[in-house]
This record gives structure tokens, sequence and C-alpha cells, in this order.
């Protein structure tokens, strides 16, 4: 059974007093059950000091982007060896953000994915894409010619090791509600595009996170998704109320129950 996984992408917000302050706030809140991972991904300089606060507990601290090379002449860059050996189990490759700002192309991530499976990180690859005028309601996204370049050379064996995510481009960072329909559908064409490439085995068994405007009001009709295993959330994760909200979507689904 696949485990859901609630991330929280900072981008660049909160400094260190502001990250150790609003784990102050959640530590206490977090699921108690194991029934989900909860993950937070803060600027490069604040994974250490929030990685000794968590360090009992069971709050993954994880990095937003790694370089393709472990060590070297790469003034600014972020070893995926160094975050390693600082205990963080995933890494954030191919952000809209980072293709579009910063023009990652889809064989620059594919080197990020290969030394983060390497050295034992599992990367959360980004999918996303603009809208072309084919396909279902006359759109359709660019995430599986993304697929074909980015996981090139990944052997079967480490697919396993990689949690996808779908992220239509203009949803980012948009304050928008969140498209159920989109989200559902592109997550179940990317879990088909999986199984087609490695089998129904392996896309059975993969998380797929949907990401693009996440909040409390529509975490739990997301989650609800036969394909989405996980989400992605943005702005909405800097307030700690809010992301109290969403990490515990589970617990607020039971006491409406009850």
């Amino acid at each position: 059974m696949r485990k859901p996984l609630i991330v929280a992408n900072w981008k660049m917000n909160k400094n260190v007093d502001e990250a150790l302050a609003f784990l102050n706030d959640v530590l206490s809140e977090l699921p108690a059950d194991d029934k989900e991972e909860v993950a937070i991904a803060p600027q490069a300089f604040a994974i250490y000091p929030m990685m000794k606060v968590v360090r009992q507990t069971p709050l993954q601290i994880i990095g937003q982007n790694a370089a393709s090379k472990c060590n070297g002449a790469y003034t600014g860059e972020i070893s995926v060896r160094d975050l390693a050996a600082l205990g963080v189990n995933y890494v954030m490759l191919g952000h809209a953000e980072r293709r579009e700002i910063f023009k990652e192309s889809n064989q620059t991530i594919n080197q990020k994915i290969l030394t983060a499976l390497r050295e034992g990180v599992k990367p959360i690859v980004c999918t996303n894409g603009k809208r072309k005028l084919i396909g279902r309601h006359n759109h359709c996204y660019s995430i599986f010619s993304q697929l074909d370049n980015v996981l090139t050379g990944v052997p079967v064996e480490q697919v396993a090791n990689i949690v996808f995510s779908f992220e239509p481009t203009e949803a980012i960072g948009a304050g928008k509600h969140a498209d159920l329909d989109t989200a559902k559908h592109g997550c179940r064409l990317l879990r088909r595009e999986i199984s087609q490439r490695y089998g129904r085995q392996i896309a059975e068994n993969v998380r797929i996170l949907y990401g693009g405007s996440v909040n409390p009001d529509n975490i739990r009709l997301l989650m609800a998704a036969p394909d989405i295993d996980g989400v992605l959330i943005g702005r909405a994760s800097l307030d700690a109320d809010n992301f109290i909200r969403m990490m515990n979507y589970q617990r607020t689904v039971l006491a409406r129950v009850m």
C-alpha cells in the first residue's frame, strides 16, 4: 500500500529562526499513526539546524534541489552526497521554477536524478508543462515527453525509489483553487505512462504527488483520488496552522465521520 507523502515546499522563504519557530508549532501535531509521511523542504542553509531538531521525530527535512555533481568547483551548488550525510532522504528535482527561471533542461535534471539515486537519496521528480491544444477537453500536458528524457539510464529496479509529481504550470504559485479534474486526470495518466514504460507492478507501487494551489480546503478531495498519493504544497505551507490542518487531513476526515 502506498503511504501518503505531504511535502511543504517553502521555496525562498523563512530564515533559520522562522523555520525553528515553525517546527516548534507543528512537531506536537504530527500524525501519530504512521499512516503518512510529512516533509518540509526549506532553504538549504536551514536544513542542518532543522535536522537537529527533528532527528528523533518522523518529520522529514528534505532538499529543494541538488547538483548533478557531488563535489568540485561548482560555486553555489548543493551536493546530494552532503545532504545524504545529514540524513536527508528526499530531494526535489526538476521543479517548474527550476526549469523556467534557471533554464534547467531535461538532460540536466536526468543527471541530477542519476546522482541522487547513486547516493541513496530518493528524488521527487517534478513533471509539469504548459498546455497544448490536444487531448482531453482540448488540453494535454507535456509531462510525458519529459519522462522520456529525465529517466534516461535509470535502472528499472531504481524506479521504485523515485517519487513522481504532476504540477500543471499555470497552477503553481497562482493562489487559485486546484482544478480537481485536472489533478486526478494528470496523475492517472502519469501512472499509466509509468506502467507502459516499467510495468504495472512498479506503477502501482510508485507514489505520485499533485502540486499546484493545494490548501486546507481542497487537500481532502485531492487525497481521495485513487492515483494521488500526496501533495506538494507551496504558499499554503508557510503558515503553521494551515500546514497542521493539511498534514492531518486524515484526522479531519475521521472527526467528520464520527
